[in-house]
Order: structure tokens, then C-alpha cells, then sequence
């Protein structure tokens, strides 16, 4: 390079310009070829106007314009790379998306581009016109392009250049269609008559192909002018769907120009808007109207002399009954527009509407004056002024007036001479022959022509429709009614709802449940309509009917507002209430509604089933006596019914299901009201229709007269609630339907008294199958009985259990109840396997269901598997809530199983729902002495005593009269079992003399009874205990050596009879006791309760040799499977023989914890040992942790030492008197 700097020098000391521009265009090309593109261009530089070089050799270099384009050319290329690099490269970055990267690098290289100067200089050298055109057009592209990307502040000045470049090209004729585009499109007008015909003409001319040459949408859909141009065509046509969507398009598109340009375009976008808006009032109205008054009113803040804005927001008001505010905008509209007919018209027609018909009138005749025209814009304004001149004096004259043919008739006339098309004069001419002449057959011509011509014509659609529905073509009135909703536009008479067409589609739409569709149909009622009663009702029942209740309430409620007299509503609003479960609320507005209607049938049918629902849920969730007053009213409003028409199915089923249900809570049958029952059932009937089945069930019309309200009991319960389905038979016999079901009810109550083991229970066995077979005989396809049918027969015939079993799954194979019976009748088959598929496919179909996991349950249970049982039965009563009798019966069943396989003391928390479901039990069937005798079991093992003694007592009473009365063995021995198990309850209420008499009569009654041996035990343990509290020593000791001979020297009695000898005192029994324990464990070396008696022994005597003797063998013990109570009463003994041997108490603790960390226990004895608090609070830690029972719990807080520890304590487990010493103490060391 420095050589040809030296040459250049050279030749220019010389003066030789040729030789100079040579070496320059050496330098040229080897630069080009050796150099940098950016090497080039600070070369090319030197060569460009400015540089001394171009001066000196101008005119033997390149022209500069060709040099510029050069540059241009490569800049270009440039910038074109690296805008496609940088967007490349900053895509992939975490958040970035295409569009803001694009726009960010854009902006970086235009913003900074020297493209711009480089096309200047290219146009003020160069002399090629040709050149001059194509470099104009890429100057224009790359200021757009430009624009697009510049920050909000730039572009105004960006957007003066860009108009000025495109207006000049535009000026010279320049065929480049982006200059004319923007020149047309950024012209801001009010009117589309304010653009150049000329200019537009010759962008058709140079540019055929595109959206406003051929003026159409498809071929340019960004162009803001053809959407306008669209819109304003159409909207002259009355094609307003299309220009709705065009200038709905244009709008967008004009906003968005706006914002990416800053091209101010206010009076384009404010004409779009009118367009819009003016289309909006008529494209479905009233749908849109808000959205059409609110373009107004944005334009009019604007520019309140827009009198295209001003007629469209009269017009919406004049259609809303605002006609003062309408009046008003017309008025501003005529002052801008005084010579409009169309403006007059619609002023003077507000005038009408608001009963000014004077001034009115006077304004429609001089419109009519004015009109004079006969095209057919001007007929069709003609006959509408006619028709509302008609209109104005058919309002203003009575109704004598009106028949005068001289006066509106004549122009309504007039108005059809004028545009025989013109439907509202139709409709009005109808309204006379119907109303006055009383010509019905000219009335229905002319309703008829108007609805055809017109479909929005409401008035003349809804008469056509009363006239159909008066002849029952319900068929034509729904035709009718979905042309008149689906019209774009629609009229009515002044002030009159224009819902009824979308109230009567909701109410067909409801015949036909189509529930969706009728909350449709209602909805777009209120839309038009917000106050019309009918439609809140209408749409309230819709929603109830497909099951979203408090969507109906609230609709409901809304109409019970608008009109608080109306019964119906209040009825329907009570229904509400009854699904949703809400039932006092439900029969608190049925006895509202009969206040007003008294003897109302429906709703005393409702009322009387609300009722029982609700006694049902009271059942179920265990408020029995609350029950059973809700099923004596159930009752008495079912006598209402019956007195007035007893001749319906539903009453005697609620009759019927009120009786039966008192047999599922038997301790409150003697509140059934006998004599009520009776005289219903016996009311208005030959008793001998009552007979139905009574050869086989042995229940007719003769029990009617040996039952008294004395009489009440579990059995006239059964019997009066049969009658009352048997009535139910008779009642139902012309309805084949209804017959069946009547059946199916009696074969159900058949085998709810063949359950409820009474009396004569097999012949109401058999009396339910054939009332089944009945029911399927009349109605074969009901799943729901052959699943009863295959209920019945499981017992007697499992072969045709199982085809009714599979049959009613045939017909409906998602009913969970079937599967769970099939699997039921292969447990009793004693087909486990296909037990358990049967129930697992209950549980897959209905989760919920309590029953299929009580069988799953059973069949764990028959397998041995007792655990899962256990929490099988556990869930089935928590879904249950406990209303399922067998729920609750395995429930408890299990759980005292489960206590006492384990043989460890039961925690209190975990017997508490066992008991609660045992006590439920005993209400729904009272007196069952394996109930009580199970729920006496379970209150001895939480201490509940007093209410234990009690249940023994009457088990007791109820075995020994039963063996009075079949001297079965059976009964004796229950008998004898009880009196054992009332014997150690008695034990514990310190009643020691009942206690040794109850133990001895067992004792006596066992005697020869091998079975019973368990149960001798018992007794003869019971007997010893009682004795020794009563100071009786040698009985005492008597009956232990008994109980020892008898159970072969069982450890657990060897156990107790040592305590009772150390206890008596003596030197002698105590050594008695030593070596007892020592036999006892050389016998039984891991009898742990031997092992810790021994060692509480050795502690009190402080005997070394005896510790040392257990020591080890407590050691041993420490790491095997015991129970958790017994390895904390181990823990404590080792930690109390420690201190006695004067070894490490603290090293035994921290053994115990190293064996056992995830247990509170050994940690509270560490701290108490060691004084350690953080060992307390591992304690705490591991016991909130952990799963254990509530005393453990609230010892492991105590033993932290803090208020708040204790009081944690005391909530978490109140009975546990730890917590409250441990306050006490704590309270007392911060005072």
C-alpha cells in the first residue's frame, strides 16, 4: 500500500493525471481483491466527491454515482447479514421470542444505517433516470422499514420524510405501489370523498392486481382503505354481518398502523368506527348495542359534530326507551342537517313515543311533504312515515276511533300502496281486523305476510304463535319462535318485552331436556329482557334440571325479587334446597308456599318427601330421635295427600318407606303413630284389596284391627309399612310402570322383615322372591330387579341367584350394589377368589361405595389376612359415614379382635370410634345381646365401667330367659360367659362381693363345659382378685392355685398369683413368690412380665443376687418383638437397677436410646436420667413425628418442661393427668 502512496506522489509532483489514476485504480482492485469488505470501503472513500484525490483526478475515475451504489449495494448485503446473525444468535437466549428479537436488531441496524445518505448522494450524481426510479424506491423501503422500528419519539420526524418521499413519487407517476399505498392509505379524512379520484384511478391503472383494484378484501386484507370502502358498501346494501366483520378488521388494522408508524390517523379510525358502529345497531340488536353506543360516544368526545354518530347513538337510545336522550342527539343532527327527511323522520318518531303526538304528527307530515322521490329508498321512507303516522293517531284515538277507516287504517293502507313489502304496516293491519273489525281470517293473512316478509316482526310472530298454540301445533309455534330469535333484526311494540321467542325455544328446549340449550335460550331472553320474570324462572329450572343448583338458586331468587307473590317460585326454590341437601331450609319454604296454597297437592307430596329424606339423613349421620320426629310429620302431611287424592303411587311408597324406616333405629318404634298409619292405609277401600299376598306372608287387612298406638313395636312397624305398599299395588294397577315398581317396593319390605328376624321370617323369605318375580314379570328390562331377585335367592338357590345377578349386570354393568352382591353370593359359595375380582370391580366402579369394601374385607378376614381386614372394615365405615349396619357391626368386630390378638393395652383414642359405632348399633337394633355384650367388652377396656355392668346386666337377663326357654347349651354358655365378663367388670367398679358372686356362678355353671375353659380363668382369676381387695387371703391364694392347676401353670397367672402372695405381706408367701417367678421363668424364659416382676422384686428388696439374675436376661430381651409398653417398663426397670448396683444409670439410658431412637420413651428416660434437656426435646421431636398414641404424645411434651408443652399436652390428651401435674409444676417454678 505504501507503494502506491510513493507512485501517486510521483505522478502528482509530476503532473500526470492519467498516471495518477491508474496507480488509483490499481489500488482499487488490489484492494478488492486482497483487502476487507471494510478495507474497500475506506479505500472507495478517496475516491468521492470531498477527497482531494476525486478534485484533482475528477473525471478519470468512476462516476461518483456509480461509486455510491457500490457502496449502497454492499452496505445493504451488510446489513442484511447481520440483522439475520444477531437475530440467529439472541433467539436462543431464556425468554427471548422471534418478534422482539427481530424488532430489537432491526432497530440497532437501521437506526445507526448510512443507507439513507448513501441513496441522497446516489440521486444528486446520477443522470439515469432509470437509476434515479429504483434508487427512489429503495430510499422510500428502507425509510418504512425504518419507521417500523424507531422508538415512539423518533418517528414523527421519520414519518415527514417518509410522506414527503412517497408524495413526490407519487407526484412524478412513479409506478412503485409502496409510495401510492402509503400516499392513499395515510390520507386522514372524514369522508371518503375527500380523496383524488384521479389518484386513485391511476393506482387502479398502475396497479390492477391488487385489493383496490379489483376491490376486494381477499386479494389485500391489510389495507385499511378496503375495509372501509367495504363497510360503507355494504352498510348501504344492509349486508351489516360483512360489514361488522370488515370494519371490525379495519379498525384493528388502523390502530395497529398507528402504534407502529406514529402516523396520526384520528379521522380514518373515527369513520371506521361510525361504520361499525351504525352496522352494530341493527346486526342482532340488541346484542350490541353498548358496544355501538360506546363507539359513539368516543367519536362524539372527539368531534360532537359527527352527525353520522349522533343519528346512531339517537337510534340506540330510541331502541332502549331512552327517547328524551334520543330526541336530544336527532336535534343536534337536524341543526348540522336541517334539510335530512331521514333525521326529521326519526325526531318526530321520538315524539310519538314519548306521547307528544301533536308535534309529532306535525313533524312526520312535513317529512311526508318533503318526500318525493320514487325510487325505492324514498317509497320505503314514505311508507315507513305513513305507518307512523298511522301509528300516532291509532295511539291518540279511543278505541271507538280506531275503527274508523278513515283514520290510521287508511294510512297504514297508504303505507302498503306506497311498499306493498313493508311489514310493520302488516303487522298493524292484523292488530286491526284481529282487534277491531274481529276478522280473524284477515288478521292471520296479514300476521302471516308480515312475519314472512319480516321474521323480526315480534308482534305479528308472537300472535301467530298464540294462534297455533290455541290449536295445539306446538310444532309451528316453535318454527316460529326460532325464526323470530334467529331475525338480525327484530321489532315489537313500544315498551312490550321482546323476550317471548327465546322463552318459548328455552321452554321447548326443557320438554325435550336439552338443559344446555334451554340455559342458552333463557340467558339471551334476559340479555334483551333483564327484568321478565318468566325467563328467571325458566332459567332457574334449566339449571336445576342439569344439576347446577346454585346457579338455579341465585336464578330463582332473582325472580322471587321481581315477583315476591308468586307461589310457583318459591315451590321451586324449596326443590333446590332438597337435592342440594339444604333440608330444613327445603320444608321451611314448602310450608311457606301451602301459608298461601293451602291444600296445594304438589307441594304437599314434596313436603311430605322432603320429610323423609330427611329423616333418612338424620339416620345416617346417627340423630336418631331427631329421626324419628321428622318421620311423625312425614306422616301427618302424608294424610294431607291422601285425603285428597289417595289414589296416587308416590304417597303410599313415602307411607310406607316413613313405617320401615323405624325398623332401622328399633329403640324408637313405640313412636310410631299406629292409629294414623291405620287410618290411612284403611281410608276409602275395600280392606279385602289389602289381602294381596297375605296367603303367603300372613299379612292382610285383619292386623289392621289387633294394632293400637299401644301396639307399637318393631313387628306393626313391618306390617303397617307393608300394607302401605300392598295399597300402593292396588292404586297402581292402570299404570304398567308404576305396577312394577309398586312390586319391587313390597318385595323390598318383604325382606327387610325376613332381616329383622321375626316371627314367621320365611314367609316373608318366599313372599319377597315371588313379589320380585312379579315386578320383572312386568318389567323385564330393570336391572334394579333382578338384583333384588338375585339378593332373595342367594340363601335358597344360588344357581339362580347368580343368572339375576348377571342378568341385571347385562342390562347395566356400572352398578357397583350388583357387583357387590355377586361377589357376596361367591363368599357364601365360599369362592374367594371370584369374591374378591367381584368386589374389586365394585370398588373401581363406585370408590364410595361402603359395602363392596366391607366384603373385600370379609374375604381378607376368611383369608387370615386380620390387619388389612381391619382397615378394610375401618374405611368402609369412615365413606359409610356409619349409616351401613354391617359397617359398623365388622367395624367394632375387627377392631376388638385386632385388641386383643396383639395383647397390649388398647390406647384410648384408638377405641373410641369402635364404641361410637357399637353405641349407633345398639340404637338401630335394640337389644341384641351380642352387641351389648361387645360394646360391655370394649367400655372395660377404656374404664367406662358403670355403662359396661349395665349391658352385661341385660345380656345376662336376656341369655338366662332364653335358657329358660330352649335350655339350648348354646344359650347357657353365652350365659356363663357373661356372668364371667360381669364378674371382672364388677372387679373394677371395686364391687368385690357382686364380683365373687357373679365369678362363682360362672364358675358353677362352666363346670363340665370344655369350651368354657378360658372363661374358668377368668373366674376363678376374678374370684382371687376380689377376695384379696376384700382382705380374704386365703380364698385369695385358693383360687389362684385353681387357676394354676387348671392352666397348667399359665406364666401369665403364676405372674399374678406372686404379686397377690408379696402382696399378703408375709415372709413366707414372699419367698413363695421368689420361687414361683423362678420356676416360672426356667419354664418360660421369655415370659417378660415373669422377668420384670422378679426384677421389682430384687429392686425392693434390693436384693444384688436377684438383679444380677435378671439383669441379663433383661438385656437379652431389650433387642426382640415386644410389645412397646412392655420395652418402656423394661427400660425403666434396667435404669432403676443401675443406681441400686451403683453401675452408670446413664449408659442404660443412652443403650436404650441407641436401640430404640425413633421412640419417645427411652429419650424422656434419658433426659430424666441424665438431666438432659436436649434429649426432652428429641423426645418431643420424635413423638410429634411419629405414630403414637395420644398419651405417649402428651408425655413426651410434659417432659420438656415448658407451659406451653403442658398445655399442648393437656388438649392433646385431657384425661391424661401427666399434663396437668407437669402445668401445675411449671406454673409453680416461673412464679
Amino acid at each position: 500500500m505504501s507503494g502506491f502512496v510513493s507512485a501517486y506522489a510521483d505522478n502528482r509532483r509530476r503532473d500526470d493525471r492519467t498516471r495518477c489514476a491508474n496507480v488509483v485504480n490499481k489500488m482499487l482492485q488490489f484492494v478488492k481483491e486482497h483487502g476487507t469488505t471494510q478495507q474497500f470501503k475506506q479505500c472507495i472513500d478517496i475516491i468521492l466527491p470531498g477527497s482531494p484525490v476525486f478534485e484533482y483526478l475528477e473525471g478519470l475515475l468512476t462516476r461518483p454515482a456509480d461509486t455510491y451504489l457500490t457502496l449502497a449495494e454492499m452496505t445493504e448485503q451488510e446489513e442484511k447479514d447481520k440483522i439475520n446473525k444477531e437475530i440467529g444468535n439472541r433467539s436462543t437466549r431464556l425468554g427471548a421470542t422471534k418478534a422482539n428479537v427481530t424488532l430489537e436488531v432491526r432497530q440497532e441496524v437501521l437506526s445507526t444505517s448510512p443507507l439513507e445518505e448513501l441513496y441522497q448522494n446516489i440521486l444528486n450524481w446520477s443522470d439515469n433516470e432509470e437509476l434515479r426510479r429504483d434508487i427512489e424506491g429503495r430510499l422510500l423501503r428502507h425509510g418504512y422499514e425504518k419507521l417500523l422500528v424507531l422508538p415512539a419519539d423518533k418517528k414523527p420526524e421519520q414519518v415527514q420524510k417518509v410522506k414527503k418521499w412517497a408524495e413526490g413519487m407519487v407526484i412524478l407517476k412513479f409506478p412503485y405501489e409502496l409510495a401510492w399505498r402509503l400516499f392513499i392509505e395515510w390520507k386522514d379524512c372524514e369522508s371518503l370523498a375527500e380523496h383524488d379520484v384521479n389518484v386513485l384511478r391511476e393506482y387502479v391503472d398502475f396497479f390492477p392486481n391488487t385489493g383496490l383494484g379489483e376491490e376486494g378484501l381477499a386479494k389485500d386484507d391489510k389495507s385499511t382503505l378496503c375495509h372501509r370502502i367495504t363497510g360503507e358498501y355494504c352498510l348501504f346494501l344492509n349486508e351489516y354481518q360483512t360489514v361488522v366483520e370488515a370494519c371490525g378488521v379495519g379498525r384493528k388494522l388502523l390502530l395497529a398502523e398507528s402504534k407502529e408508524t406514529g402516523v396520526v390517523l384520528q379521522k380514518n379510525l373515527d369513520a371506521t368506527t361510525v361504520i361499525l358502529a351504525t352496522a352494530l345497531i341493527h346486526y342482532q340488536p340488541p346484542k350490541y348495542h353498548e358496544d355501538a353506543k360506546k363507539y359513539f360516544d368516543g367519536v362524539l368526545k372527539r368531534s360532537k359534530n359527527n352527525n353520522t354518530a349522533l343519528v346512531g347513538l339517537g337510534l340506540i337510545l330510541e331502541e332502549q326507551g331512552d327517547y328524551g336522550r334520543a330526541l336530544g342527539c336527532f336535534m343536534e343532527a337536524l341543526k348540522l342537517n336541517p334539510d335530512s327527511i331521514k333525521i326529521l323522520s326519526e325526531a318526530s318518531w321520538c315524539r310519538v313515543l314519548m306521547q307528544d303526538y301533536e308535534e309529532g304528527r306535525e313533524g312526520l307530515e312535513k317529512c311526508l311533504e318533503q318526500i318525493t322521490g320514487v325510487d325505492a329508498q324514498a317509497r320505503e321512507l314514505k311508507a315507513q312515515v305513513l305507518w307512523r303516522i298511522g301509528t300516532c293517531i291509532w295511539n291518540v284515538d279511543a278505541e271507538q276511533a280506531r275503527s274508523d277507516r278513515k283514520g290510521a287504517y287508511s294510512y297504514f293502507m297508504r303505507a302498503l300502496q306506497s311498499n306493498s313489502n313493508y311489514a310493520p304496516a302488516y303487522t298493524s293491519m292484523g292488530i286491526y281486523y284481529a282487534d277491531i273489525a274481529g276478522d280473524v281470517t284477515r288478521a292471520t293473512k296479514c300476521f302471516e305476510k308480515a312475519f314472512e316478509l319480516s321474521p323480526g316482526e315480534v308482534e305479528a310472530a308472537e300472535r301467530l304463535a298464540r294462534m297455533f298454540a290455541d290449536t295445539k301445533e306446538w310444532d309451528l309455534v316453535e318454527i316460529i319462535a326460532r325464526r323470530v330469535a334467529d331475525a338480525d333484526k327484530k321489532r315489537s311494540i313500544p315498551g312490550k318485552s321482546m323476550s317471548w321467542p327465546q322463552n318459548a325455544i328455552g321452554v321447548v328446549e326443557l320438554n325435550a331436556q336439552n338443559h344446555a340449550k334451554a340455559v342458552v335460550a333463557f340467558q339471551s331472553a334476559l340479555r334483551s329482557t333483564p327484568t321478565d320474570f318468566h325467563s328467571w324462572v325458566g332459567l332457574g329450572e334449566a339449571y336445576a334440571n342439569s344439576g347446577k343448583y346454585n346457579a338455579a338458586l341465585k336464578a330463582f331468587r332473582r325472580a322471587a325479587e321481581l315477583n315476591d307473590e308468586n307461589w310457583f317460585v318459591k315451590y321451586m326454590i324449596a326443590n333446590v334446597y332438597r337435592e342440594l341437601g339444604e333440608f330444613n331450609e327445603a320444608c321451611s319454604g314448602y310450608r311457606e308456599v301451602l301459608e298461601k296454597q293451602p291444600g296445594e297437592f304438589g307441594v304437599l307430596i314434596a313436603l311430605a318427601e322432603t320429610l323423609l329424606a330427611m329423616a333418612h339423613n338424620h339416620v345416617e349421620r346417627g340423630y336418631y330421635g331427631q329421626a324419628a320426629d321428622v318421620i311423625l310429620e312425614s306422616l301427618k302431611t302424608s294424610k294431607e295427600v291422601v285425603m285428597l287424592r289417595a289414589e296416587v303411587l308416590s304417597v303410599w311408597k313415602n307411607v310406607g318407606d316413613a313405617c320401615l324406616l323405624f325398623s332401622w333405629i328399633q329403640s324408637i318404634c313405640s313412636q310410631l303413630p299406629v292409629e294414623l298409619v291405620k287410618e290411612m292405609v284403611s281410608l276409602d277401600i275395600d280392606k279385602k284389596h289389602l289381602d294381596i299376598m297375605g296367603e303367603y306372608d300372613r299379612v292382610d287387612s285383619t292386623i289392621l284391627d289387633s294394632l293400637t298406638d299401644g301396639d307399637a313395636h318393631l313387628l306393626s312397624c313391618l306390617h303397617l309399612g307393608i300394607l302401605s305398599y300392598k295399597r300402593a299395588i292396588y292404586v297402581s294397577a292402570d299404570d304398567r310402570h308404576a305396577h312394577s315398581v309398586a312390586w319391587f317396593n313390597l318385595g323390598c319390605a318383604e325382606f327387610r322383615a325376613y332381616n329383622c328376624e321375626i316371627a314367621q321370617k320365611e314367609a316373608h323369605h318366599s313372599s319377597a322372591i315371588r313379589c320380585f318375580k312379579r315386578a320383572i314379570k312386568v318389567e323385564p328390562g330393570n336391572h334394579e330387579f333382578w338384583n333384588a331377585l338375585g339378593v332373595v335367592t342367594a340363601e335358597v338357590n344360588p344357581r339362580a341367584s347368580q343368572h339375576a345377578l348377571v342378568r341385571s349386570l347385562y342390562i347395566n354393568e356400572r352398578d357397583a350394589k350388583v357387583w357387590t352382591n355377586l361377589g357376596t353370593l361367591y363368599l357364601l359359595q365360599h369362592d374367594f377368589e371370584l369374591a374378591s375380582e367381584a368386589f374389586t370391580r365394585a370398588q373401581s366402579v363406585d370408590p364410595e361405595y361402603a359395602y363392596a369394601w366391607i366384603g373385600q374385607g370379609l374375604v381378607s378376614a376368611l383369608d387370615g389376612e386380620f390387619e388389612d381386614a381391619q382397615e378394610l372394615f375401618e374405611h368402609a365405615f369412615e365413606i359409610s359415614d356409619g349409616f351401613a349396619t354391617i359397617s359398623k357391626r365388622e367395624y367394632a368386630t375387627s377392631a376388638f379382635d385386632t385388641r386383643i390378638s396383639v395383647q397390649s393395652e388398647a390406647s384410648f383414642i384408638s377405641l373410641i370410634g369402635p364404641i361410637f359405632a357399637l353405641h349407633k348399633l345398639e340404637l338401630q337394633m335394640a337389644n341384641q345381646p351380642a352387641l351389648l355384650h361387645l360394646s360391655a367388652l370394649l367400655q372395660e377396656r377404656i374404664g367406662e365401667f358403670n355403662k359396661g355392668a349395665a349391658n352385661l346386666s341385660m345380656v345376662c337377663d336376656i341369655y338366662e330367659q332364653r335358657y329358660g326357654e330352649t335350655e339350648a347349651e348354646e344359650d347357657l354358655v353365652r350365659y356363663a360367659q357373661s356372668r364371667g365378663d360381669l364378674a371382672r367388670i364388677k372387679l373394677g367398679q371395686k364391687e368385690y362381693d357382686e364380683a365373687i358372686e357373679h365369678a362363682s356362678m360362672a364358675l358353677d355353671l362352666s363346670a363340665d363345659i370344655e369350651q368354657l375353659k378360658s372363661c374358668r380363668l377368668s373366674a376363678h382369676l376374678t374370684c382371687g382378685l376380689a377376695n384379696y381387695f376384700n382382705g380374704e387371703m386365703s380364698e385369695s391364694l385358693e383360687m389362684f392355685k385353681v387357676a394354676l392347676e387348671e392352666s397348667s401353670e399359665n406364666p401369665d397367672v403364676v405372674a399374678l398369683l406372686a404379686q397377690v402372695l408379696w402382696a399378703k405381706g408375709g415372709e413366707d408367701e414372699k419367698e413363695i413368690a421368689r420361687e414361683q417367678l423362678f420356676t416360672c421363668i426356667e419354664n418360660h424364659p421369655d415370659h417378660l412380665p415373669s422377668m420384670l416382676l422378679l426384677g421389682s422384686i430384687g429392686v425392693l428388696d434390693q436384693n444384688e443376687d436377684i438383679l444380677e439374675a435378671v439383669m441379663d436376661d433383661l438385656y437379652s430381651v431389650r433387642g426382640n418383638k415386644v410389645d412397646i409398653a412392655l420395652k418402656d417398663k423394661v427400660d425403666n426397670i434396667l435404669n432403676v437397677v443401675a443406681q441400686l448396683l451403683n453401675k452408670d444409670p446413664i449408659s442404660t439410658a443412652a443403650a436404650a436410646v441407641f436401640l430404640r431412637p425413633a421412640h419417645p420413651g427411652p429419650w424422656q428416660n434419658f433426659a430424666e436420667v441424665a438431666v438432659d434437656q436436649y434429649a426432652a426435646d428429641m423426645a418431643k421431636k420424635v413423638a410429634e413425628h411419629g405414630d403414637f398414641s395420644p398419651e405417649v404424645v402428651a408425655d413426651a411434651l410434659v417432659g420438656v418442661g415448658q407451659i406451653s408443652c403442658d398445655q399442648r399436652a393437656i388438649m392433646i390428651a385431657p384425661w391424661r393427668a401427666s399434663g396437668w401435674k407437669g402445668l401445675a409444676t411449671d406454673i409453680a417454678v416461673t412464679a
